[in-house]
């Protein structure tokens, strides 16, 4: 398995990378914008994990890149400013919210075809952010939502991509890797 992690400058990174159901020999790091710049470094992946950030996705130069593996249809799993990233590169829009940093909170799952493990369960999942999804329009759904509505989780309806506005490399998601698990195991 070869998989590009796509590094936003985010001190929560080598925590996902830890968190991936792969060894590190098997996960090549590059920064975002420097994939967007640089499309065709996708192609030499088996998958992207397009990983958390500071800023917001137009700024951190990482949208294009998302199309670009949707276009090849590379599996992708965006955290945090990665799931972002995945919505506006289907338009929807993104929103100011209430900031959410370090905030527990619960979620609940809908049926899911690509974290098929966790449809219908209900988990306590760690939250940083300020932004969130809004207005998602399909080809995406979402597929996980905070008891107030915040989307938490989207898939697309036939690509192998989703994302997680939440951290499941955090302490604070308990169940954490067994998702990011069973994402690989639905899209390879």
């Amino acid at each position: 398995m070869r998989v590009l992690f796509l590094e936003n400058d985010d001190s929560f990174s080598w925590n996902v990378l830890d968190a991936l159901p792969f060894g590190r020999a098997d996960v090549v790091v590059r920064p975002g914008h420097e994939v967007a710049r640089e499309p065709d470094l996708i192609s030499t992946a088996q998958a992207l994990v397009v990983g958390p950030g500071p800023t917001d996705p137009l700024r951190a130069g990482i949208v294009d890149a998302i199309r670009e593996a949707a276009r090849r249809r590379v599996p992708l799993l965006g955290i945090c400013l990665g799931h972002q990233a995945l919505g506006l590169a289907f338009s929807a829009r993104l929103v100011r919210v209430a900031p959410a940093h370090g905030k527990s909170s619960t979620v609940r799952f809908s049926s899911s075809r690509l974290f098929p493990n966790f449809s219908g369960a209900t988990e306590t999942v760690m939250r940083y952010h300020s932004l969130a999804l809004s207005e998602i329009p399909s080809p995406l759904r979402v597929v996980a939502t905070t008891q107030d509505g915040i989307p938490m989780a989207i898939e697309h309806d036939t690509l192998p991509m989703a994302g997680l506005q939440f951290h499941p490399d955090s302490y604070g998601s308990p169940r954490g890797r067994e998702l990011i698990a069973d994402f690989f195991r639905a899209v390879i």
